[in-house]
């Protein structure tokens, strides 16, 4: 039998060499499957590629008449044909928010392309013309979505978690602008959802899913996902606005729900905002989204060490069964089961930042090649130029302005803090900050950037050997490091103590000590 085997293996090859045809070469999505040597995934294209490629698709985006002008599709529809033609559809704008604003922020601290304002301003600005009047039960709060997708975001119907998200996404974009209108806006939103809070129980959460904005009627009672609530009174109480007391107060008493029940019982559902009454209905998008606030802020949670684990092998175990040449592929509900590319970036993000905390190789492993997955969704067959038209995933060919976009790009870039060798290893770049950068210029071995914050850590992957000034100043040598980071070359790590412009630039300018040349020097824990 096994001669019988050998000879026909023998006898196919020599057929096809005869008739010329080569060997079918495997695909996943548009895209030719790219593995190493050890038969490992490996990213179609440069993350770069897909970054920059994705960022100028939104810059470019086509328009539609409506009653404001000529829209951008992203201001009207959530998803669109597969081909990249217009299609409505039920539109996420605040959702959307959030994910923007921390693509532009993440996007331009990177690049240094401030092109993509535009396009986040005229999104907040929307969806900000579209607040609730002040005598409504939900007062001065966004629409989070639009049943009637046209551009006019009028419906009663609204979910809390999203007006929170929106909310950190105004925040986010007043430091990166200085306009105060967002801030306003952030706080009116806060006043209601601080009002609204109430203790939960396991089938009541302490703010519910789905209401009425006018009437003030709960249509939906349990979502799991309050995580954006505690972001967003977080993000005031670190500004030092609004009501501290009741921002703490509430915060910590949601965060105690959710160690009482989700944590504990894994029911996480009520996020997709297309989905009617499921509450058996869980995704990954809440427990993924917990875990990363988690290892942001490691300092508030002892048993964080447990945890995230935990919501890690419950996303890989329900969503990530299906493996693409090693890589888990993970789906977004269960009652969506499919495979969706952000949500894959999602958890390979959230295994990066894990891997940033126990080192293990094994997951670091994990995230890789769940990131080289998730590459090929973008630029399908029908992108255009260096504008790239991503399919939400392997098999779901709709484009989404959200999992092909502004929930998908964020999650590299939290891969890069971890794993630098994600970004150009020829290329200059800030990877990540604490803070939120408001000014940067690339300019040869040169950057220099301001912060909104004073304080911060910053990872920098650059082709030069650095000195570093604060505000002015030669930055103490123990307050950042240059070398080696997690095996990957080329890393500085800066730590702000109370700087917010810095300037990095080659060390062979200027007279430097042997161990400012050689970043033989030591460094406070960052927080990342």
């Amino acid at each position: 039998m096994l001669k019988a085997n050998c000879a026909a293996l023998v006898l196919a090859i020599v057929t096809a060499l005869s008739c010329g045809c080569a060997p079918a070469v495997e695909k996943l999505s548009d895209h030719e499957v790219v593995l190493d040597a050890q038969g490992r995934l490996q990213p179609w294209t440069p993350y770069d590629h897909v970054i920059r490629g994705s960022v100028a698709y939104i810059n470019n985006c086509a328009t539609e008449k409506t009653v404001h002008g000529d829209d951008p599709w992203y201001l009207i529809t959530s998803k669109l044909k597969p081909n990249g033609d217009f299609y409505r559809n039920q539109n996420n704008q605040a959702g959307n928010l959030y994910f923007a604003a921390e693509t532009l922020a993440r996007y331009y601290a990177y690049t240094g392309d401030r092109e993509l304002f535009k396009a986040v301003q005229l999104l907040a600005d929307r969806v900000l013309l579209y607040h609730t009047p002040a005598d409504w039960a939900w007062a001065n709060v966004p629409r989070t979505q639009d049943d009637t997708p046209d551009g006019v975001y009028d419906d009663e119907t609204s979910e809390p978690d999203k007006m929170a998200m929106a909310g950190d996404g105004y925040v986010r974009f007043y430091k990166l602008t200085g306009d105060k209108k967002y801030l306003d806006a952030a706080l009116g939103i806060a006043n209601t959802l601080l009002a609204k809070v109430g203790a939960g129980d396991e089938d009541n959460s302490p703010l519910p899913f789905r209401v009425n904005l006018k009437s003030g009627r709960v249509i939906d009672k349990y979502s799991a996902h309050m995580i954006p609530h505690v972001m967003f009174f977080d993000t005031l109480l670190s500004l030092g606005v609004g009501d501290r007391e009741k921002l703490t107060t509430k915060r910590d008493l949601i965060w105690k729900w959710m160690l009482k029940y989700p944590m504990k019982n894994n029911r996480w559902s009520g996020y997709y905002e297309d989905v009617g009454f499921h509450h058996d209905n869980l995704n990954q998008q809440s427990p993924m989204e917990t875990a990363r606030y988690m290892m942001r802020h490691p300092d508030r949670f002892s048993d964080m060490k447990a945890q995230v684990p935990a919501l890690i092998d419950f996303v890989c175990n329900r969503f990530g069964m299906t493996k693409r040449f090693g890589a888990s592929s993970i789906c977004e509900q269960d009652n969506c089961f499919r495979e969706m590319s952000s949500h894959t970036a999602r958890y390979a993000s959230v295994v990066a930042l894990w891997y940033g905390v126990c080192e293990d190789p094994k997951v670091r492993e994990e995230a890789r090649a769940a990131f080289a997955l998730s590459t090929y969704s973008a630029f399908c067959r029908f992108s255009k130029g260096e504008c790239a038209l991503n399919f939400v995933g392997l098999g779901y060919i709709d484009p989404w302005f959200s999992d092909s976009y502004f929930d998908y790009l964020p999650h590299f870039f939290d891969g890069m803090t971890t794993m630098p060798d994600m970004a150009p290893a020829d290329q200059n770049h800030v990877l990540e900050s604490s803070g939120t950068i408001t000014k940067i210029e690339y300019a040869g071995n040169r950057i220099s950037y301001e912060t909104f914050e004073p304080a911060g850590d910053d990872i920098l992957r650059i082709t030069f050997t650095p000195r570093v000034l604060a505000d002015g100043q030669v930055l103490d040598p123990a307050a950042w490091q240059y070398g080696d980071f997690h095996g990957v070359p080329g890393v500085l790590r800066i730590h702000r103590a109370n700087a917010k412009s810095i300037v990095v630039e080659a060390a062979e300018k200027q007279g430097l000590t042997q161990a400012e040349r050689s970043g033989d020097i030591s460094v406070p824990a960052f927080s990342h």
